[in-house]
């Protein structure tokens, strides 16, 4: 007799809870830990070490994972699918957030990488043919004017920009438009591979396709001048924010719904801006707490919508 699966909570629990506080806690520290990498570490470099310690532990995770489906992986069928998820949920996402954090601060980045979900939106929107109501409309208005009050860069000019903190924001959206192209592309994916084996893939292709890329970094030179911190840098990234951190998002989506789990989210631009403040000396300025609160309110009224 086989043993039923279990509902889903409605109401989170004491271990759901701890879950996604802890994943909330290690993405938002992941942002202060990038800007301490890149310190002594080129960005192309720091993401290549970051996934090349990642993919071999998330690698040895979908291996005994019991719930994984049984299917063997179909390389020459599925190869250009699992290059477009490594591309734009690895390689290019990463490149775009961590040459991105340049040039912003920890807090801004971690503000207007929230775009993704407006980005999913619009893509409904252009290719499920979903229609774009008064609530969305003003959510996406609200969020991108959130997050061009963020790219001021603390100005009370609302379009005086500085230019790399300009290019800076710019970056950031062009990761954040990543995310949501790898989410679109992954459901595909996903009905056939388990997350656990479909992300190891996607970590490891991802990790090839840097390699080449890494090199007009001369990583050697800079590897060998890294400091433990930025070394520890990279451990916090592979080991908690790319592997463990995954893991405990993916058990506490099994338990609860993802508008329940998504929901904790929002907190990790507000715990950014205090951590990047408390280690990294910088300022919360009022145009950021503004730009937060658009862009959250605007998330929000999107996803509702």
């Amino acid at each position: 007799m086989q043993g039923k699966v279990p509902a889903r909570q409605s109401i989170p629990d004491l271990p759901s809870i701890t879950m996604l506080l802890s994943v909330v806690l290690i993405w938002a520290g992941s942002f202060i830990f990038i800007k301490i990498g890149l310190r002594e570490i080129p960005p192309i470099t720091l993401a290549l070490l970051r996934f090349a310690v990642a993919f071999p532990i998330l690698a040895i995770i979908s291996l005994t994972d019991k719930k994984k489906k049984k299917v063997k992986i179909a390389w020459r069928k599925n190869f250009y699918s699992f290059t477009a998820l490594a591309l734009t949920g690895s390689t290019l996402l990463y490149i775009f957030q961590f040459y991105s954090l340049k040039f912003l601060t920890a807090a801004a980045g971690a503000i207007i990488i929230n775009t993704t979900v407006i980005f999913m939106a619009l893509f409904s929107v252009a290719f499920l043919k979903e229609s774009l109501n008064k609530k969305m409309f003003l959510g996406i208005l609200l969020a991108f004017s959130g997050v061009f009050m963020v790219m001021s860069g603390g100005s009370l000019g609302f379009f005086r920009f500085e230019p790399l903190e300009f290019i800076g924001g710019i970056l950031m959206i062009l990761s954040a438009f990543c995310w949501a192209v790898y989410s679109v592309l992954s459901k595909k994916v996903l009905q056939v591979y388990s997350p656990l084996t479909t992300n190891a893939i996607v970590f490891g292709l991802g990790t090839l396709y840097l390699v080449p890329l890494s090199l007009t970094e001369s990583p050697l030179e800079a590897l060998l001048h890294a400091s433990w911190l930025s070394w520890l840098s990279v451990l916090y990234l592979a080991i908690l924010s790319s592997a463990l951190a995954y893991v405990l998002w993916s058990k506490a989506l099994a338990r609860l719904d993802m508008a329940k789990v998504g929901v904790f989210l929002y907190g990790i631009p507000a715990l950014t801006m205090i951590l990047s403040n408390t280690f990294l000396g910088e300022a919360i300025t009022p145009i950021e707490i503004s730009g937060l609160t658009l862009v959250i309110s605007g998330v929000y009224l999107t996803e509702t919508g």
